[in-house]
């Protein structure tokens, strides 16, 4: 195939993460500074009101059945045996169906939305119209995202992350950037929502384009055959459970609030969520290459791979998520201060800090469903799913009645038990290191000693001060750049390798 010759060498997962987190770090950044322009420009009815249709998006993560990733594995599988014939089949089969079953699915979206969506969200009667008709948009919007997404898993598939990150990040800029001054000039969030949409349009193409150049598949309509379907049955069917379960319990927190919470509460739990959700989309990064490697050690047989590919990835991105979790417990009362201002500020802080440690927790294992995916170990991965759920309607359950929003953010941390668990059965399973690893525990210790030296700080002042942004900044740079010394270090030898004399 096209591709072959571009990507038969060896390539760092590490190197390929760095060029997946490249979108998902610009949308991160551009996501959260615009969003109390967002909050301003549209206010918090019409902020919550675009929320509620993206909850509702969330709801719907089961919407192409699981077929793009068992598309991606088995294609993954063929490419490690060197069966090019056979990735055509899969590929080509996969979209001769996914075109329909996306269709009908973001009608059922629309649909459901349109009629069920003003009697249990909290909107105003006169918004409800306006409600119904983001659904709509919403609903195209929802096709044309996951059938990109189908296109992005083919671009994974073939371990071509630099093309990824490029074509993300701008794609991102485009729809992220002019959406605030449209924010400021109309406050409506259905416009918002149709520009999304038409730069998803826009994604698409690309993504189409590229694959016809590249790697010479297109629709392949062609090449479908009953036998690649009959192949990918059983596992599209397991990921579908997987993803249908997740879908309706990974969002049940946004759903119960956005029945209960009044508009206002609502949009402060969700501006937590949304930065945890960033920033746990930013395992996003870690998937993409830890599920293709591990597609392709299946299938060239290479089981010794499996751990060497969860050692390497789980090493690179614990510090940081380590880094985070510790870093806002300890300063986000003068990060929300600077960030949204002392009255909003001050409303969403009591929600901040559990919120992101439970999406950190998340982001890590992201690795151990991966290659749960790879390995074929979806039941499993399924019972690990459905635990995390019931534990966090638990939590969510006793939360409310503790302590109202903020108890909810508490029980969401609570059920990220299950997901350190599933960490667990996985390490075992491949005999990895991860949080069974001395060396993880010892690098946590130290951090931890560090924010504790850092945090005697209180004495400047409140920890609303803006003088602690000085103690934050400092914690924070000396922090990475004691998890960056190895990277670089290992950077600048390589370098000083390519640049010596090569002997003829």
């Amino acid at each position: 195939m096209g591709a072959s010759g571009r990507t038969s060498r060896p390539v760092s997962i590490q190197r390929q993460t760095l060029w997946s987190i490249l979108p998902l770090l610009v949308v991160t950044v551009v996501n959260i500074v615009s969003v109390p322009l967002f909050y301003r420009y549209l206010g918090s009815e019409m902020y919550a009101l675009w929320l509620y249709v993206l909850t509702f998006t969330g709801i719907f993560g089961f919407m192409d059945l699981g077929l793009g990733v068992a598309v991606g594995r088995y294609m993954g599988v063929a490419i490690g045996q060197g069966n090019h014939q056979a990735v055509r089949e899969y590929w080509g089969t996969g979209n001769a169906i996914a075109i329909p079953l996306l269709a009908v699915m973001a009608a059922g979206f629309t649909l459901v939305g349109f009629f069920w969506g003003p009697g249990w969200f909290k909107v105003s009667a006169q918004n409800v119209a306006l409600l119904r008709w983001s659904f709509v948009a919403g609903g195209l919007g929802l096709f044309l995202a996951y059938y990109s997404q189908f296109w992005l898993i083919l671009s994974q598939t073939h371990l071509d992350f630099k093309f990824l990150a490029i074509l993300r990040t701008a794609a991102s800029l485009i729809q992220i950037v002019p959406s605030i001054p449209l924010a400021w000039a109309t406050g409506n969030p259905l416009i918002l929502i149709l520009w999304a949409t038409a730069t998803s349009g826009l994604q698409l193409a690309v993504f189409v384009w590229h694959a016809r150049k590249h790697y010479q598949l297109g629709f392949s309509f062609g090449y479908a055959a009953w036998a690649r379907a009959r192949d990918m049955a059983l596992y599209t069917s397991k990921t579908f459970v997987t993803l249908l379960v997740n879908s309706l319990l990974g969002s049940a927190d946004r759903l119960v609030l956005g029945r209960l919470a009044p508009p206002a509460d609502f949009a402060h739990y969700a501006i937590c969520t949304n930065v945890g959700g960033r920033i746990q989309g930013l395992s996003g990064a870690i998937m993409g290459p830890v599920f293709s490697h591990t597609n392709r050690a299946v299938g060239g047989g290479r089981q010794e791979s499996f751990a060497a590919i969860y050692d390497e990835t789980f090493k690179f991105t614990f510090p940081w998520y380590a880094l985070v979790s510790i870093w806002a417990a300890i300063w986000h009362p003068v990060l929300l201060r600077l960030w949204l201002g002392a009255e909003l500020g001050g409303a969403v802080a009591p929600l901040f800090a559990p919120i992101i440690a439970a999406c950190s927790l998340t982001a890590i294992s992201t690795i151990s469903s991966a290659q749960l995916g790879s390995l074929n170990r979806l039941g499993t991965g399924l019972v690990f799913t459905v635990g995390t759920g019931l534990l966090l309607i638990v939590g969510i359950y006793f939360g409310w009645h503790w302590h109202g929003v903020v108890g909810v953010a508490w029980g969401f941390l609570f059920s990220r038990a299950v997901v350190v668990a599933q960490d667990l059965y996985v390490m075992r399973l491949i005999r990895a290191g991860g949080w069974l690893a001395a060396s993880t525990w010892r690098h946590l210790a130290a951090q931890l000693i560090v924010a504790l030296v850092f945090s005697a700080t209180a004495w400047l002042g409140p920890r609303t001060s803006l003088w602690q942004l000085l103690p934050a900044v400092v914690h924070g740079a000396v922090v990475a750049g004691w998890i960056l010394r190895r990277p670089l270090r290992d950077l600048s030898l390589k370098m000083r390798g390519d640049m010596s004399p090569k002997v003829v």
